[in-house]
Protein backbone atom coordinates (compact mmCIF):
# COMPACT_ATOMS: atom_id res chain seq x y z
CA UNK A 1 0.00 0.00 0.00
CA UNK A 2 1.70 3.59 -0.93
CA UNK A 3 2.40 5.50 1.72
CA UNK A 4 0.46 8.63 2.50
CA UNK A 5 2.06 11.84 1.78
CA UNK A 6 2.65 14.49 4.86
CA UNK A 7 0.86 17.30 3.38
CA UNK A 8 2.16 19.68 6.48
CA UNK A 9 4.28 22.49 5.82
CA UNK A 10 7.86 21.73 5.21
CA UNK A 11 10.56 22.95 7.57
CA UNK A 12 13.48 23.38 7.65
CA UNK A 13 16.89 24.35 8.90
CA UNK A 14 17.98 28.06 6.79
CA UNK A 15 15.39 29.31 4.91
CA UNK A 16 16.43 32.67 3.27
CA UNK A 17 15.34 35.52 4.94
CA UNK A 18 14.16 37.82 1.95
CA UNK A 19 12.99 41.48 3.81
CA UNK A 20 12.83 43.93 0.90
CA UNK A 21 11.81 42.34 -2.36
CA UNK A 22 10.49 45.06 -4.20
CA UNK A 23 13.46 47.20 -3.24
CA UNK A 24 15.90 44.46 -4.27
CA UNK A 25 14.15 44.20 -7.23
CA UNK A 26 14.50 48.29 -8.37
CA UNK A 27 18.06 47.54 -7.50
CA UNK A 28 18.05 44.84 -10.09
CA UNK A 29 16.77 47.17 -12.91
CA UNK A 30 19.46 50.12 -11.81
CA UNK A 31 22.48 46.99 -12.19
CA UNK A 32 20.74 45.81 -15.91
CA UNK A 33 20.58 49.51 -16.65
CA UNK A 34 23.84 50.69 -15.92
CA UNK A 35 25.76 47.19 -17.21
CA UNK A 36 28.29 46.58 -14.11
CA UNK A 37 27.72 44.01 -12.93
CA UNK A 38 31.07 43.27 -10.52
CA UNK A 39 34.43 44.64 -10.20
CA UNK A 40 33.55 46.10 -7.34
CA UNK A 41 30.63 48.49 -8.23
CA UNK A 42 28.61 50.89 -6.49
CA UNK A 43 26.43 48.16 -4.73
CA UNK A 44 29.71 46.62 -3.46
CA UNK A 45 31.41 50.17 -2.55
CA UNK A 46 27.73 51.24 -0.58
CA UNK A 47 27.74 47.94 1.22
CA UNK A 48 31.19 48.32 2.26
CA UNK A 49 30.09 51.65 3.76
CA UNK A 50 27.51 50.52 5.39
CA UNK A 51 29.27 47.63 7.62
CA UNK A 52 31.83 49.93 8.57
CA UNK A 53 29.30 52.23 9.62
CA UNK A 54 27.02 49.77 11.64
CA UNK A 55 29.79 47.97 12.99
CA UNK A 56 31.84 51.23 13.19
CA UNK A 57 34.89 49.46 12.25
CA UNK A 58 37.33 51.00 9.97
CA UNK A 59 37.60 48.19 6.86
CA UNK A 60 35.24 46.13 5.24
CA UNK A 61 35.73 44.01 2.35
CA UNK A 62 33.35 42.56 0.56
CA UNK A 63 34.26 39.06 -1.00
CA UNK A 64 32.74 36.43 -2.93
CA UNK A 65 31.90 33.98 -0.02
CA UNK A 66 33.04 33.29 3.48
CA UNK A 67 35.71 30.55 2.82
CA UNK A 68 37.89 32.50 0.80
CA UNK A 69 38.09 35.39 3.43
CA UNK A 70 39.19 33.11 5.87
CA UNK A 71 41.73 31.95 3.71
CA UNK A 72 42.60 35.91 2.54
CA UNK A 73 42.81 36.82 6.32
CA UNK A 74 45.35 34.56 7.32
CA UNK A 75 47.04 34.92 4.40
CA UNK A 76 46.92 38.65 5.17
CA UNK A 77 48.46 38.46 8.29
CA UNK A 78 51.76 36.78 6.47
CA UNK A 79 52.74 34.05 9.35
CA UNK A 80 55.48 31.30 8.66
CA UNK A 81 54.72 28.24 6.13
CA UNK A 82 54.09 25.66 8.78
CA UNK A 83 52.96 27.37 11.33
CA UNK A 84 50.68 26.10 13.91
CA UNK A 85 46.15 27.77 14.46
CA UNK A 86 44.89 26.69 17.32
CA UNK A 87 41.31 26.38 16.46
CA UNK A 88 37.98 24.25 17.30
CA UNK A 89 37.59 20.83 16.58
CA UNK A 90 33.25 21.96 17.11
CA UNK A 91 33.10 24.47 13.84
CA UNK A 92 32.40 23.66 10.03
CA UNK A 93 34.87 22.17 8.12
CA UNK A 94 35.84 25.68 5.94
CA UNK A 95 37.52 26.96 9.33
CA UNK A 96 40.08 24.17 8.83
CA UNK A 97 40.15 24.01 4.96
CA UNK A 98 41.50 27.61 4.93
CA UNK A 99 44.35 26.93 7.57
CA UNK A 100 46.06 24.41 5.45
CA UNK A 101 44.72 26.05 1.82
CA UNK A 102 47.48 28.52 3.29
CA UNK A 103 49.97 25.99 4.19
CA UNK A 104 49.61 26.44 7.83
CA UNK A 105 49.09 23.43 10.09
CA UNK A 106 45.07 23.21 12.42
CA UNK A 107 45.59 22.36 15.71
CA UNK A 108 42.50 21.17 17.26
CA UNK A 109 40.98 22.49 20.61
CA UNK A 110 38.31 21.53 23.03
CA UNK A 111 35.18 23.76 23.83
CA UNK A 112 33.38 25.08 26.69
CA UNK A 113 30.27 22.31 27.53
CA UNK A 114 28.27 25.30 28.21
CA UNK A 115 28.86 27.62 25.26
CA UNK A 116 30.04 25.65 22.87
CA UNK A 117 32.83 28.19 21.98
CA UNK A 118 36.61 28.50 22.92
CA UNK A 119 38.69 30.49 25.20
CA UNK A 120 41.71 31.29 26.78
CA UNK A 121 41.77 27.94 28.81
CA UNK A 122 41.31 25.52 25.98
CA UNK A 123 43.85 27.48 23.63
CA UNK A 124 46.32 26.98 26.36
CA UNK A 125 46.50 23.51 26.52
CA UNK A 126 47.14 23.48 22.86
CA UNK A 127 49.87 25.87 22.58
CA UNK A 128 53.12 25.45 21.83
CA UNK A 129 56.08 27.47 20.64
CA UNK A 130 55.17 26.63 16.64
CA UNK A 131 51.84 28.07 17.46
CA UNK A 132 51.54 31.51 14.95
CA UNK A 133 47.90 32.47 15.58
CA UNK A 134 44.24 31.86 17.01
CA UNK A 135 41.33 31.18 14.81
CA UNK A 136 38.59 31.15 17.61
CA UNK A 137 34.63 31.17 16.36
CA UNK A 138 32.08 33.01 17.32
CA UNK A 139 28.85 30.19 17.17
CA UNK A 140 25.17 30.41 17.31
CA UNK A 141 25.36 34.05 17.59
CA UNK A 142 27.25 34.24 20.48
CA UNK A 143 30.88 36.41 21.19
CA UNK A 144 33.92 34.57 22.53
CA UNK A 145 35.44 35.57 25.63
CA UNK A 146 37.21 38.53 23.43
CA UNK A 147 38.75 40.16 26.08
CA UNK A 148 40.54 36.83 27.30
CA UNK A 149 41.77 35.63 23.90
CA UNK A 150 42.78 38.60 23.49
CA UNK A 151 45.32 38.74 26.84
CA UNK A 152 47.02 35.31 25.97
CA UNK A 153 47.32 36.47 22.01
CA UNK A 154 49.35 39.68 23.37
CA UNK A 155 51.40 37.27 26.18
CA UNK A 156 52.16 35.02 23.84
CA UNK A 157 52.65 37.66 20.86
CA UNK A 158 50.97 35.31 18.53
CA UNK A 159 48.15 36.36 15.41
CA UNK A 160 44.40 36.40 16.63
CA UNK A 161 41.43 36.18 14.31
CA UNK A 162 37.89 35.42 14.28
CA UNK A 163 35.52 32.96 12.55
CA UNK A 164 32.20 35.03 12.78
CA UNK A 165 30.43 33.42 9.77
CA UNK A 166 27.44 33.00 12.04
CA UNK A 167 27.23 36.34 14.17
CA UNK A 168 26.45 39.05 12.42
CA UNK A 169 25.20 41.78 14.66
CA UNK A 170 26.14 40.01 17.56
CA UNK A 171 28.11 41.85 20.41
CA UNK A 172 30.87 40.94 22.86
CA UNK A 173 29.95 41.34 26.88
CA UNK A 174 31.58 44.96 26.61
CA UNK A 175 29.23 45.71 24.08
CA UNK A 176 31.21 46.33 21.22
CA UNK A 177 29.88 44.35 17.43
CA UNK A 178 31.81 41.58 16.71
CA UNK A 179 34.05 42.64 13.42
CA UNK A 180 36.03 44.83 15.70
CA UNK A 181 38.03 42.20 17.38
CA UNK A 182 41.44 40.26 16.90
CA UNK A 183 43.56 40.97 13.88
CA UNK A 184 40.83 40.10 11.70
CA UNK A 185 37.11 38.68 11.18
CA UNK A 186 35.22 37.31 8.64
CA UNK A 187 31.54 36.85 8.86
CA UNK A 188 29.11 34.94 6.09
CA UNK A 189 26.61 36.14 3.90
CA UNK A 190 25.11 32.75 2.79
CA UNK A 191 21.90 32.03 2.07
CA UNK A 192 21.56 30.66 5.12
CA UNK A 193 22.52 33.23 7.50
CA UNK A 194 20.56 35.26 9.41
CA UNK A 195 22.49 38.25 7.36
CA UNK A 196 21.77 36.80 4.37
CA UNK A 197 22.69 37.30 0.43
CA UNK A 198 22.54 34.60 -1.96
CA UNK A 199 26.72 34.28 -1.41
CA UNK A 200 29.22 36.07 0.10
CA UNK A 201 31.25 36.85 2.51
CA UNK A 202 33.02 40.19 4.32
CA UNK A 203 36.19 40.56 5.96
CA UNK A 204 36.58 43.39 8.86
CA UNK A 205 39.38 44.52 10.31
CA UNK A 206 40.51 48.12 12.07
CA UNK A 207 44.54 47.47 10.96
CA UNK A 208 45.93 49.46 7.89
CA UNK A 209 48.21 46.95 7.08
CA UNK A 210 45.86 44.58 7.27
CA UNK A 211 43.47 46.09 5.42
CA UNK A 212 46.12 47.41 2.27
CA UNK A 213 47.10 43.68 2.21
CA UNK A 214 43.34 42.54 1.65
CA UNK A 215 42.23 45.30 -0.66
CA UNK A 216 44.63 43.95 -4.02
CA UNK A 217 44.00 40.21 -2.64
CA UNK A 218 40.42 39.76 -4.16
CA UNK A 219 41.10 41.07 -7.61
CA UNK A 220 44.46 39.37 -8.64
CA UNK A 221 46.87 41.05 -6.81
CA UNK A 222 46.16 44.19 -9.06
CA UNK A 223 46.98 47.81 -7.71
CA UNK A 224 46.60 49.98 -10.25
CA UNK A 225 46.50 49.78 -14.45
CA UNK A 226 48.57 47.21 -15.74
CA UNK A 227 49.99 47.14 -11.98
CA UNK A 228 49.99 43.86 -10.85
CA UNK A 229 51.89 43.84 -7.50
CA UNK A 230 50.96 40.54 -4.99
CA UNK A 231 49.59 37.25 -5.08
CA UNK A 232 45.98 37.89 -5.60
CA UNK A 233 42.62 36.06 -7.31
CA UNK A 234 38.86 36.73 -7.99
CA UNK A 235 37.35 37.07 -4.66
CA UNK A 236 34.93 39.47 -5.60
CA UNK A 237 31.23 39.54 -4.47
CA UNK A 238 28.99 40.61 -7.52
CA UNK A 239 26.83 43.93 -7.73
CA UNK A 240 23.29 41.18 -7.54
CA UNK A 241 24.63 39.97 -4.59
CA UNK A 242 25.90 43.30 -3.02
CA UNK A 243 22.21 44.63 -3.75
CA UNK A 244 20.59 42.10 -1.91
CA UNK A 245 22.43 42.16 1.18
CA UNK A 246 22.21 46.00 1.74
CA UNK A 247 18.61 45.68 1.24
CA UNK A 248 19.17 43.27 4.25
CA UNK A 249 21.41 45.33 6.29
CA UNK A 250 18.83 48.39 6.13
CA UNK A 251 16.93 45.83 8.14
CA UNK A 252 19.02 44.12 10.49
CA UNK A 253 17.72 45.27 13.75
CA UNK A 254 14.49 43.65 12.44
CA UNK A 255 15.88 40.08 11.37
CA UNK A 256 18.01 40.29 14.86
CA UNK A 257 14.36 40.46 16.60
CA UNK A 258 12.99 37.79 14.49
CA UNK A 259 15.43 35.52 15.72
CA UNK A 260 15.75 36.54 19.29
CA UNK A 261 11.89 36.23 19.96
CA UNK A 262 12.15 32.89 18.03
CA UNK A 263 14.20 31.96 20.90
CA UNK A 264 12.24 33.14 23.70
CA UNK A 265 9.20 31.62 22.07
CA UNK A 266 11.01 28.06 21.74
CA UNK A 267 12.40 28.39 25.55
CA UNK A 268 8.95 29.38 26.93
CA UNK A 269 7.06 26.04 24.81
CA UNK A 270 9.98 23.80 25.93
CA UNK A 271 9.80 25.29 30.01
CA UNK A 272 6.02 24.60 30.11
CA UNK A 273 6.39 21.05 27.91
CA UNK A 274 8.98 19.65 30.57
CA UNK A 275 10.63 17.52 28.42
CA UNK A 276 13.58 15.82 30.51
CA UNK A 277 16.84 14.88 28.26
CA UNK A 278 16.89 18.09 26.63
CA UNK A 279 19.44 20.92 26.98
CA UNK A 280 18.33 24.33 25.83
CA UNK A 281 21.09 25.96 24.72
CA UNK A 282 19.22 29.37 24.14
CA UNK A 283 17.66 29.49 27.23
CA UNK A 284 21.33 29.53 28.83
CA UNK A 285 21.83 32.72 26.86
CA UNK A 286 18.46 35.04 27.07
CA UNK A 287 20.14 37.63 29.33
CA UNK A 288 22.93 37.98 27.08
CA UNK A 289 21.65 41.15 24.86
CA UNK A 290 24.19 40.97 22.35
CA UNK A 291 23.53 36.90 20.95
CA UNK A 292 21.62 37.06 18.17
CA UNK A 293 20.12 33.70 18.79
CA UNK A 294 21.11 33.29 15.18
CA UNK A 295 20.80 29.44 15.54
CA UNK A 296 18.19 27.45 17.76
CA UNK A 297 20.43 25.22 19.32
CA UNK A 298 19.19 21.85 21.23
CA UNK A 299 21.24 18.70 23.24
CA UNK A 300 19.63 15.31 23.28
CA UNK A 301 20.83 13.82 25.79
CA UNK A 302 21.02 10.55 27.36
CA UNK A 303 18.16 10.57 29.43
CA UNK A 304 15.80 11.21 26.81
CA UNK A 305 14.29 7.83 25.22
CA UNK A 306 15.47 8.29 21.77
CA UNK A 307 19.38 9.43 20.28
CA UNK A 308 19.50 12.77 18.86
CA UNK A 309 19.78 11.02 15.16
CA UNK A 310 16.74 9.49 16.15
CA UNK A 311 14.74 12.53 16.29
CA UNK A 312 16.27 13.99 13.60
CA UNK A 313 14.75 10.89 11.79
CA UNK A 314 11.48 11.00 13.17
CA UNK A 315 11.45 15.26 12.47
CA UNK A 316 11.97 14.41 9.24
CA UNK A 317 9.23 11.78 8.62
CA UNK A 318 7.02 15.14 10.17
CA UNK A 319 8.53 17.01 7.65
CA UNK A 320 10.87 18.97 10.03
CA UNK A 321 14.49 18.88 8.59
CA UNK A 322 16.48 19.36 11.86
CA UNK A 323 20.54 19.44 11.10
CA UNK A 324 23.03 17.82 13.62
CA UNK A 325 26.10 20.14 13.22
CA UNK A 326 29.54 19.69 12.76
CA UNK A 327 29.12 15.80 12.96
CA UNK A 328 31.21 13.79 13.14
CA UNK A 329 34.14 17.27 14.46
CA UNK A 330 36.63 17.88 12.77
CA UNK A 331 39.36 15.88 14.04
CA UNK A 332 37.03 12.68 12.55
CA UNK A 333 37.03 14.18 9.04
CA UNK A 334 39.34 13.83 6.28
CA UNK A 335 41.90 14.55 5.12
CA UNK A 336 42.47 15.50 9.42
CA UNK A 337 41.60 12.54 10.67
CA UNK A 338 44.12 10.60 9.72
CA UNK A 339 46.72 12.52 11.63
CA UNK A 340 44.53 12.81 14.72
CA UNK A 341 43.45 9.56 14.82
CA UNK A 342 45.11 9.36 18.94
CA UNK A 343 43.07 12.84 19.42
CA UNK A 344 40.51 12.37 22.33
CA UNK A 345 37.69 15.31 22.77
CA UNK A 346 35.49 14.44 24.75
CA UNK A 347 33.48 17.81 24.67
CA UNK A 348 33.43 18.31 21.17
CA UNK A 349 32.39 14.36 20.76
CA UNK A 350 29.69 14.73 23.17
CA UNK A 351 28.35 17.63 21.15
CA UNK A 352 28.98 16.38 17.60
CA UNK A 353 26.39 13.05 19.35
CA UNK A 354 23.91 15.38 20.75
CA UNK A 355 23.42 19.06 19.22
CA UNK A 356 20.26 19.60 17.33
CA UNK A 357 19.27 22.72 15.39
CA UNK A 358 15.59 23.43 14.42
CA UNK A 359 14.16 25.74 11.80
CA UNK A 360 14.29 29.45 12.85
CA UNK A 361 14.14 32.62 10.92
CA UNK A 362 12.06 35.38 9.74
CA UNK A 363 9.95 32.65 7.93
CA UNK A 364 9.15 30.47 10.96
CA UNK A 365 5.66 31.43 12.64
CA UNK A 366 4.47 30.92 16.16
CA UNK A 367 2.64 27.72 15.03
CA UNK A 368 5.64 26.02 13.08
CA UNK A 369 7.55 26.46 16.64
CA UNK A 370 4.44 25.13 18.44
CA UNK A 371 4.25 22.48 15.95
CA UNK A 372 8.02 21.37 16.88
CA UNK A 373 7.42 21.62 20.49
CA UNK A 374 4.52 19.54 20.54
CA UNK A 375 6.54 17.05 17.94
CA UNK A 376 9.23 16.67 20.72
CA UNK A 377 7.05 16.18 23.61
CA UNK A 378 5.47 13.45 21.73
CA UNK A 379 9.23 11.78 20.78
CA UNK A 380 9.64 12.86 24.69
CA UNK A 381 7.01 10.10 25.77
CA UNK A 382 8.43 7.25 23.72
CA UNK A 383 8.14 3.66 25.46
CA UNK A 384 10.87 1.88 25.43
CA UNK A 385 9.84 -0.55 22.87
CA UNK A 386 9.04 2.69 20.70
CA UNK A 387 13.33 3.25 21.56
CA UNK A 388 14.46 0.00 20.48
CA UNK A 389 11.87 0.00 17.55
CA UNK A 390 13.37 3.26 16.58
CA UNK A 391 17.02 1.98 16.57
CA UNK A 392 16.04 -1.40 14.89
CA UNK A 393 14.65 0.90 11.71
CA UNK A 394 16.76 4.20 11.57
CA UNK A 395 20.15 2.92 10.86
CA UNK A 396 21.37 6.69 9.68
CA UNK A 397 20.02 9.81 8.44
CA UNK A 398 19.31 10.03 4.85
CA UNK A 399 20.35 12.54 2.90
CA UNK A 400 17.26 15.77 2.59
CA UNK A 401 15.87 15.80 -0.44
CA UNK A 402 12.69 17.21 0.30
CA UNK A 403 13.89 20.25 -1.54
CA UNK A 404 13.09 18.47 -4.61
CA UNK A 405 9.37 18.06 -4.18
CA UNK A 406 9.27 21.80 -3.74
CA UNK A 407 10.88 22.18 -7.19
CA UNK A 408 8.24 19.42 -8.65
CA UNK A 409 5.58 21.56 -7.19
CA UNK A 410 6.84 24.64 -8.69
CA UNK A 411 7.49 22.91 -12.25
CA UNK A 412 4.01 20.83 -11.96
CA UNK A 413 2.40 24.36 -11.29
CA UNK A 414 4.27 25.86 -14.28
CA UNK A 415 2.79 23.43 -16.52
CA UNK A 416 -0.61 23.34 -15.38
CA UNK A 417 -0.27 27.20 -16.26
CA UNK A 418 1.47 26.99 -19.53
CA UNK A 419 -0.66 24.43 -20.50
CA UNK A 420 -4.04 26.87 -19.47
CA UNK A 421 -2.46 29.20 -21.64
CA UNK A 422 -2.14 26.80 -24.15
CA UNK A 423 -5.47 25.62 -24.56
CA UNK A 424 -6.63 29.69 -24.12
CA UNK A 425 -4.26 30.36 -27.35
CA UNK A 426 -5.43 27.32 -29.33
CA UNK A 427 -9.36 28.81 -28.55
CA UNK A 428 -8.38 32.37 -29.94
CA UNK A 429 -6.64 31.51 -32.66
CA UNK A 430 -9.50 28.86 -33.79
CA UNK A 431 -11.60 32.16 -33.17
CA UNK A 432 -9.75 34.37 -35.61
CA UNK A 433 -9.16 31.17 -37.80
CA UNK A 434 -13.21 31.14 -37.91
CA UNK A 435 -13.87 35.09 -38.57
CA UNK A 436 -10.84 35.25 -40.93
CA UNK A 437 -13.47 32.27 -42.94
CA UNK A 438 -16.34 34.26 -42.68
CA UNK A 439 -14.51 37.29 -43.77
CA UNK A 440 -13.43 35.54 -46.72
CA UNK A 441 -16.65 34.26 -47.82
CA UNK A 442 -18.43 36.95 -47.39
CA UNK A 443 -15.97 38.39 -49.81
Amino acid sequence: MQAKENTTQRLVVGKPNIMDKEGFLRDLDVILDTGIFTNLGPFATKLEAAVCSYLNVKHAFAVSNASVGLAMMLRALEFRAGGEVILPAYTFVATAHAVIECGLKPIFCECDSESHLIGSKEVAACFSTDTVAILAVNLWGLACDVEGLQSFADEKHIGLLYDSAHSFGARASCGRFLGNFGDAEVFSMHATKLFNSFEGGLITTNSDLIAERLAPMRNFGITGQDQVSCWGSNYKLSEVHAAFALRQLCNIEKLVEFYKDNSKLYTKLLDESCIPGIRNWNKSFLSHEGCTHSYICLEVQQDFPLTRDEVVARLRVDNVFAKRYFFPGLHKCQPYATTHQDLKLPVTEKLCAEVLVLPTGSTVTQSDIERVVNLLKKYSKSSPSDAQLSRNTVSEISVDYSHLVEKITYVRDLKHKYEELTKACEQDLLFLEASLGTVEDAA
